[in-house]
């Protein structure tokens, strides 16, 4: 991944008026370049075994040689970071379970500018127009540090398929909470956006739903 390019001008919702509450996650341990040099290696060494390894050296390579990464804000939308060079991209496995409300669990690798690359899981709780079960890939771009992907998320989700065959598309805007204001509105930073590719069984053409999650990160490489 050598470039990346947002355009955000035309977002607009309800403004956070104190620019969102960034997140941030507890202390780390300082890796060396030989982990992550040994990290990579292995990743090589098992490419021929199994192809879906190639994805999680882009991933990887993320915080070795940061992308040139071009955001052009939205002008009510508050960011999750300040610096519009920041960038985290997780890769892994999602599944949800729902008959109008349920649960959406998924994990994998991420990889960001920081430098930083290690696992993370997430736990949600979904409600919407949305009926059955299915599990896939997902591809999250968080326009922040690892940090910013670490802690709760409110994210608007839609999807449609199966497009090909058995498979579904679906993506997702994913928006940091902040502390309630004074009427009780609670102001929405956006974080970014995730992409996935799903199978399973549904009653339903598509879904529309808004999700309430919570990520949890484990930095194996710094």
């Amino acid at each position: 991944m050598q470039n990346f390019t947002l355009d955000l001008s035309q977002m607009t919702v309800v403004p956070d008026p104190n620019g969102g509450t960034t997140v941030t996650a507890g202390p780390r341990t300082q890796r060396s370049s030989p982990e992550r040099a040994l990290t990579k290696t292995a990743l090589e060494f098992g490419k021929p075994f199994n192809l879906n390894l190639g994805s999680a050296i882009e991933v990887l390579e993320v915080s070795e040689r940061a992308p040139t990464v071009k955001i052009v804000p939205s002008p009510t939308v508050a960011m999750a970071s300040k610096h519009l060079h920041d960038l985290t991209v997780a890769l892994g496995l999602t599944g949800t379970a729902a008959m109008v409300a349920g649960i959406n669990l998924s994990g994998g690798i991420y990889g960001s500018t920081v430098p930083e690359f290690g696992f993370f899981g997430s736990a949600g709780f979904v409600v919407g127009i949305i009926s059955g079960v299915s599990g896939g890939v997902e591809l999250t771009f968080v326009f922040g540090t690892a940090s910013d992907f670490a802690g709760p998320f409110v994210s608007f989700q839609a999807s449609v398929g199966p497009v090909f065959k058995t498979i579904s598309v679906g993506a997702s805007l994913l928006f940091s909470p902040g502390p309630p204001g004074s009427t009780g509105r609670v102001p929405l930073t956006f974080m970014g956006i995730a992409i996935n590719l799903t199978t399973g069984i549904s009653a339903l053409p598509g879904s529309l739903s808004i999700e309430w999650s919570n990520t949890a990160i484990l930095p194996i490489v710094k």
